[in-house]
């Protein structure tokens, strides 16, 4: 997925959406990735080449959830107890867009865990 090395690294996000599907690209300091994101059965759904993701986003005190309610390879179901976990959070202080987006594998621990802020520009 190119995530980066651990350490702080520059980070530009940018996103366009075309006909209800928002395309999120990310560039850690060179390290770039990106995903679709769109609603689809009443939840959000993250793509990430052949696999998909389904969110529900229940609302926090300051801002959203995204828990994981589903997932699938090459459109095929896969046990939810197999899944990445995460459970990331978005917020929103002063007009600034906060994220924390922990990733883990099942027996295998933290792969990934970033988070920071964005203004627009």
């Amino acid at each position: 997925m190119r995530f980066p090395p651990p350490g702080q690294h520059p980070l530009h996000v940018s996103f366009c959406e075309r006909e209800g599907v928002e395309r999120w690209s990310r560039d850690f300091g060179g390290y770039r990735f990106s995903s679709e994101l769109r609603e689809r059965s009443g939840m959000l759904e993250e793509r990430f080449g052949p696999l998909r993701f389904h969110f529900d986003l229940p609302l926090e005190a300051n801002g959203l959830r995204m828990s994981m309610q589903g997932w699938s390879a090459f459109g095929i179901p896969l046990p939810l107890r197999l899944a990445p976990r995460s459970e990331a959070r978005v917020w929103d202080k002063d007009g600034v867009f906060h994220f924390d987006v922990p990733i883990a594998l099942p027996l295998v621990g933290t792969i990934v865990h970033y988070r920071g802020w964005l203004k627009g520009s």
